[in-house]
């Protein structure tokens, strides 16, 4: 079964800067490639190995300087050669409403992705 099949999640193409802080790398605007409730994917050979811990910085691109800015911890789950998988461990309820709107904007189907997120897949703080 290949990894698409086993994704319980809706995945969306998005594609923004994210900053990664992990132990021996500090990366700087690196491109993410999709993101879903779960967790989003980097482009590019990364010095990052699975399992890791880090702390993510999601710029968002909007019209204004002021686009919100999503912060959550995360842990890598994998590296392969075209970038790295990313899930995330908690983020604040800020960010989590952030990342829901996204996820169901982009979706191809809206409505399955909003079910999804009545279920969290990691803890959110400061609700």
């Amino acid at each position: 079964m290949d990894s698409s099949n086993r994704r319980r999640r809706t995945r969306v193409n998005f594609r923004t800067r994210v900053d990664v802080q992990a132990t021996g790398a500090r990366l700087l605007d690196v491109e993410s490639r999709d993101l879903s409730h779960k967790g989003l994917y980097l482009v590019g050979d990364l010095p990052l190995k699975a399992g890791q811990g880090c702390t993510l910085t999601v710029h968002l691109v909007g019209e204004e300087e002021s686009a919100p800015v999503l912060h959550m911890e995360g842990r890598i789950i994998r590296v392969d050669p075209e970038g790295t998988a990313i899930d995330f461990v908690s983020m604040d309820a800020e960010t989590y409403m952030h990342l829901r709107n996204l996820v169901i904007l982009n979706a191809s189907d809206p409505e399955a992705a909003e079910r999804e997120f009545a279920t969290p897949a990691f803890e959110v703080t400061g609700e």
